[in-house]
């Protein structure tokens, strides 16, 4: 079973506008749980050079370099501390930013990562960068990402339900989340055209996300979509009508059930979506287990 734990959190910078809207989001949800934040910056030496301290260090000197981004990271560290009152501890690293990220998040034992969508590079995805993707498809918790959004309460958080079986696993997970911030959850059923034969199975599911939410005392809300043509759009234009706070979605489809995986459904929500979008890494189950197995942690 897939369960929150912000005790600690990575928070990931190259000090682009995009990534620091990661710094209020990381730090709101270490405040919650009295946890701790882990502040880094990967230092790319060609592209560091060439554009983000030409000012402030000698072009090809990779140590002044590093010096200028600890003494910027340091100055984030001491406003996060100040206003959410967490412990902020900071770490400036050379190399490959994935490999860098998911390292550090591995020493530090980091149960979320929260990040931009784009950063360390001028060459973006199609929807969102290089190294975010990598970090979403290898991150081994969940990845929290922001793109837009400065408000980090979140009060309504949205949970997409489709056929697919990783769909589920995220439930248990969203219900911690929403009960640790006093959410409410607003759980939505999509079913594609050529789904109207799954709409009792649904049913089923979402009053067993209720049933869940019941458990955590959570207050859950559900709605049943049919003839959806595209599931990621149907998510971000619910989550709009419901002026929701926060999206949760896995980072792997069962592509064989529901038509989509992490490319075109989850991509195109966190590219979308104007709220920060909370990415889940599914465990490995049985293929016969079923959406009670999931819940019971088997």
């Amino acid at each position: 079973m897939i369960h929150l734990n912000t005790s600690k959190i990575l928070i990931t910078t190259d000090f682009s506008d995009t990534s620091r809207l990661a710094f209020s989001h990381g730090a709101f949800l270490a405040q919650l749980s009295k946890g701790e934040i882990f502040l880094l910056h990967v230092v790319v030496p060609q592209w560091e050079i060439a554009h983000l301290f030409s000012s402030g260090a000698a072009t090809g000197d990779a140590e002044k370099v590093a010096q200028a981004a600890q003494k910027t990271l340091d100055d984030f560290a001491s406003e996060l501390r100040r206003q959410y009152g967490v412990k902020v501890t900071t770490a400036v690293k050379q190399g490959n930013p994935t490999k860098e990220i998911l390292k550090y998040a591995e020493e530090t034992g980091a149960g979320m990562i929260a990040m931009g969508t784009h950063g360390y590079s001028s060459w973006e995805d199609l929807v969102i960068g290089s190294n975010a993707l990598k970090v979403l498809t290898k991150s081994p918790c969940p990845v929290l990402t922001t793109s837009r959004a400065n408000e980090s309460s979140y009060k309504t958080i949205i949970l997409p339900i489709d056929t697919s079986f990783h769909s589920r696993a995220k439930v248990v997970l969203t219900m911690e989340l929403a009960k640790q911030c006093s959410a409410k959850v607003f759980a939505v059923g999509l079913l594609a055209g050529d789904e109207s034969n799954k709409k009792g199975a649904m049913e089923v599911m979402l009053n067993q996300v209720v049933s869940e939410a019941l458990n955590h005392d959570v207050v859950c809300h559900t709605e049943l979509m049919m003839n959806v043509r595209n599931r990621a759009v149907a998510t971000v234009t619910y989550c709009n009508s419901k002026n929701g706070d926060l999206i949760s979605i896995m980072t792997d489809q069962d592509a064989e059930l529901s038509g989509f995986f992490l490319g075109p459904y989850a991509l195109q929500v966190i590219q979308h979506a104007k709220v920060p979008v909370i990415s889940i890494k599914p465990e490995e189950h049985p293929e016969d287990a079923g959406w009670e197995d999931i819940l019971a942690g088997t």
